[in-house]
């Protein structure tokens, strides 16, 4: 029998390439690859499944904390903002599970996050904490938030594939630390 998640996946697999690859590509070439990167995987996101706010948090296990590396918004959001674990209960929960979250309504934003006036003022209901995977370590997650009930499964391949293609940029923002 065949698995309709892992089609839905390979689908998707191949439009991202196609649609991807090339932007992956003139990145890798700039002087800021990482930041290039994140601009890419933004803009392509951007695109669909969209977003009224990027964030990329990068990991730093050995503190116990996550740091924006990169903000769609960053006068709401600037790059460098810093949070622990114990502030971020559903990251946490990401960061340990590798699994994703969708946050589907206003609700789900002020019940896990603490920052929600501020996400909710900018019209945010609805939410997905992609993690970032280098092997087995998870290196951060790529958060997308806009209107409420916008999100789904059937976006998770599509995120999921522009996140992993974002791995270096994740790996070079930790080792510059």
């Amino acid at each position: 029998m065949i698995d309709p998640l892992m089609q839905a996946s390979e689908r998707a697999g191949h439009a991202l390439g196609m649609e991807a690859l090339p932007a992956v590509l003139a990145a890798q070439r700039a002087d800021d690859a990482a930041l290039a990167l994140f601009q890419a995987m933004d803009a392509g996101l951007a695109r669909s499944p969209g977003h009224l706010l990027l964030t990329v948090l990068v990991y730093h296990r050995e503190f116990g904390e996550s740091q924006r590396a990169y903000s769609s918004r960053p006068l709401e959001y600037p790059v460098g903002g810093r949070k622990t674990l114990g502030q971020a209960p559903r990251m946490r929960h990401v960061l340990a599970s590798g699994e994703p979250f969708i946050g589907r309504s206003r609700q789900d934003i002020v019940d896990n996050y603490a920052d929600h006036a501020t996400l909710l003022a900018m019209g945010c209901g609805s939410i997905v904490n992609m993690p970032v995977r280098w092997g087995g370590e998870v290196l951060g997650t790529v958060n997308l938030l806009h209107a409420q009930g916008r999100y789904a499964e059937a976006d998770l391949p599509r995120i999921a594939g522009w996140a992993q293609l974002s791995a270096p940029a994740f790996l070079a923002t930790l080792q510059r630390r």
